[in-house]
């Protein structure tokens, strides 16, 4: 297991977060053959393909870390700079306001107007 290796599966995983599905999901056969027809799959689908309807960043990153030799280190900063580029693009910015903090301040909120 290389950087890379991780590199890629966390592409992977953006994808699925976003599609909900992965192009190799789904394929039937016994265990051994399944390892074997999900690598083909994998091997087989272009970033091109695996990130069409996504922004382009998304090709980008699995194109450059597909490209990567397994004891090379990876430009994290790069890649965190190209999706910074593109969160911000996205018309969102860093304020520290999660989605899941704004829940908990209502549910939080909602409660105390309860007690009174």
């Amino acid at each position: 297991q290389s950087r890379r290796d991780d590199l890629e599966a966390l592409g992977y995983m953006l994808v699925y977060f976003i599609r909900g599905r992965l192009p190799w999901q789904g394929l039937r056969a016994n265990r051994d053959a399944k390892y074997l027809l999900v690598l083909e799959k994998k091997q087989g689908t272009s970033a091109h393909d695996l990130c069409a309807g996504l922004p382009a960043e998304f090709e980008e990153y699995m194109n450059y870390v597909r490209n990567l030799r397994d004891e090379d280190q990876g430009a994290y900063p790069h890649l965190r700079n190209m999706f910074n580029k593109l969160f911000r693009r996205q018309g969102f910015e860093h304020d520290n306001v999660f989605d899941w903090t704004i829940r908990e301040f209502l549910r939080l909120e909602q409660g105390h107007d309860h007690i009174q």
